[in-house]
């Protein structure tokens, strides 16, 4: 099993790997002045913008914003994590990296993984043997061959068939000695009652293994082949599986993202499918989720643009404009197909063919068009309607980050509406003030606790000299997790102990739930909470986050204490990764060029590999 690397190693590694020796192998580049460049391997373009520099043996694409050192360059071309990238180049330099021996938890987390990753393989080797050559399976086969689908496409996405039995996977399993409670974890025993033995989670269905970027099976999709319910089921949320973060269909679209600049996005296994054997291989599909924040930043690297092709229903429409507000977020277009009623697209291409929806595609509308479009005709003719219609549609604008596509869209939004262009920019301005206010009482609620710094660099402090604290009342600051995980420590000392374990307070984003969560681990993790004794320390904001808490009914949370306390921490951790990595990225990787400090520029793109690598393979 692998141990962890050290930083001499990984700066050993990284000195001895020439970066524009390596993106060579990807991409061909030709000498300008200092710099070399080419097209970018990571979006679709014509004219050269990807510029390596072998001084600072760093690169990065003025059109897509890519960017880093030779680790991240191999972690975004192969979809490796950053050790397995730390691996492969020292193994080409020649490197022993001496890894160092895991701690107990970091050990027993990295068996885990590998012992979960090795079940879904088993699994999928099972279903698909089914599927090629298990008698009872023709009716699965036949199903196939009706929707024009062979051993080629099956063979390509391991594509199976769990039996009708309920044992049959339980008893393969079993030959390989794989434990129940593993099996149970990952969805694919269901646990017996009333004396029972376990039994098959999935039964006759047609399964679809679900692969992340390493190709690796971490979950799988079960769907009926004639009308029963439910049509789908999918494996459950494991360590290995966020369904959040995960793309049914990019492994293999990748590279086809990259030429076409474009990614198409639907809702079922068997619409990828068939955009995929039409020639539109940049699709990818979400597993029964709506697009999330992680799935776009997935399809960022990627692609330039995301067409969402959803169902043309109420429901479809409504995950339509759901999906452009996360896009808006993190500022990818994003555009739309509108197909016939009743149609998706693999009925869309079995009667009409590639060429018709290559027509749809080229005709692909702003999914912000639309919803302008959406929102007025649902308004109707009332004048009240319409106002609040205009509202809504100028607080969408407003989140676009580009001005010239805001103003592009007040036009067209004055024209469709009657109301003057001059209005509606005083408007948006007003709603633009409002949503920048918001976001200054968010990010002005810092962790009490200030994030890690490199070893040797002072700590950034503010001007006083002093660390400050919003003095504003943030009560709206406070997230769902935060609050929810201080009314279980209030309830249970095991997850005082495993939240101290984990990190603690310095895992918390808002300064006064963390003042809280701070007086409550000063009272040790093995009795009982009173929170009484724990209100004269407090300010009244404080108290009254407290008295919050407390006031929750115990029962709420008694049956799913613990796993609730688990996901909680999981997302915590995450989002501190997060934050850290932002400041990597849009502080101190920057001032530290402009300084001309190379040497903490470097380590600190060594850090944020690091963190992308970890945010990228951890659930919540």
């Amino acid at each position: 099993m692998s141990g962890q690397i050290g930083d001499d190693k990984i700066e050993q590694v990284r000195d001895r790997t020439d970066i524009v020796e390596l993106v060579s192998q990807y991409v061909d580049l030709k000498t300008s002045g200092r710099n070399r460049l080419g097209l970018c391997p990571f979006h679709a373009e014509k004219s050269p913008s990807f510029s390596v520099n072998a001084e600072r043996q760093f690169y990065h694409c003025f059109g897509c914003g890519a960017g880093g050192d030779v680790f991240s360059f191999l972690m975004h071309s192969e979809g490796l994590s950053f050790p397995d990238a730390v691996r492969r180049l020292a193994g080409q330099a020649g490197i022993d990296l001496e890894e160092r021996p895991l701690t107990p938890p970091e050990r027993a987390q990295v068996e885990e993984r590998e012992r979960l990753y090795r079940i879904n393989a088993l699994a999928a080797d099972y279903f698909h043997a089914n599927l090629m050559e298990h008698p009872q399976a023709v009716i699965a086969r036949d199903y196939m061959k009706k929707r024009g689908y062979g051993q080629k496409a099956a063979g390509e996405y391991r594509i199976g068939y769990a039996l009708a039995g309920w044992g049959g996977l339980k008893g393969h399993l079993e030959r390989h000695q794989v434990a129940t409670a593993d099996a149970r974890l990952l969805g694919l025993l269901r646990e017996g009652t009333s004396g029972r033995s376990d039994y098959d989670m999935f039964r006759s269905r047609l399964m679809f293994p679900i692969l992340d970027l390493a190709g690796r099976v971490v979950a799988f999709g079960g769907r009926v082949l004639d009308d029963g319910k439910p049509k789908y089921i999918n494996s459950p949320e494991s360590p290995i599986y966020h369904k959040g973060g995960v793309l049914f269909g990019l492994y293999q679209a990748r590279q086809a993202m990259r030429v076409s600049g474009d990614v198409l996005v639907v809702e079922g296994y068997f619409d990828q499918l068939a955009l995929h054997r039409a020639g539109f291989a940049q699709s990818v599909a979400t597993c029964g989720t709506a697009l999330t924040t992680d799935h776009v930043q997935q399809l960022k690297r990627y692609a330039q643009r995301v067409v969402l092709v959803f169902d043309q229903d109420s429901a479809g429409k409504q995950a339509t404009f759901k999906a452009m507000t996360t896009l808006q977020q993190e500022g990818v277009a994003a555009a739309a197909i509108s197909l016939p009623s009743g149609d998706d697209p693999d009925s869309f291409l079995q009667r009409q063919g590639a060429e018709a929806f290559q027509a749809c595609l080229e005709a692909a509308r702003p999914v912000m068009e639309l919803y302008m479009e959406e929102t007025l005709k649902g308004a109707g003719y009332g004048v009240e309607l319409k106002v609040r219609a205009v509202e809504q549609i100028l607080e969408k604008i407003a989140a676009l980050k580009s001005e010239l596509e805001q103003d592009l869209y007040l036009k067209e939004l004055a024209q469709r509406s009657g109301i003057e262009v001059a209005r509606l920019q005083k408007k948006l301005t007003t709603m633009a003030r409002q949503q920048e206010r918001g976001r200054a009482r968010i990010q002005g609620s810092a962790p009490s606790v200030p994030p890690p710094h490199p070893p040797g660099e002072p700590a950034a402090q503010p001007a006083s000299g002093r660390a400050q604290r919003p003095s504003a009342d943030t009560r709206s600051a406070v997230s769902r997790t935060e609050r929810t995980l201080l009314r279980l420590l209030l309830q249970s000392s095991e997850v005082r102990t495993e939240f101290a374990e984990r990190g603690g307070v310095s895992l918390i984003h808002h300064p006064d739930v963390a003042a809280v969560m701070g007086e409550i681990l000063k009272q040790g993790t093995a009795t009982g909470c009173d929170s009484e004794s724990l209100l004269p320390g407090l300010t009244a904001l404080q108290r009254d986050i407290l008295v919050q808490a407390r006031g929750c009914d115990p029962e709420e949370f008694a049956e799913n204490l613990q796993q609730m306390a688990t996901d909680c921490l999981r997302a915590l951790e995450k989002q501190s990764l997060k934050r850290r990595s932002d400041q990597l990225w849009q502080e101190l990787i920057p001032a530290a060029e402009e300084r001309g400090d190379l040497e903490s520029a470097d380590r600190h793109r060594t850090e944020l590999s690091r963190l992308q690598a970890q945010i990228k393979g951890r659930p919540g």
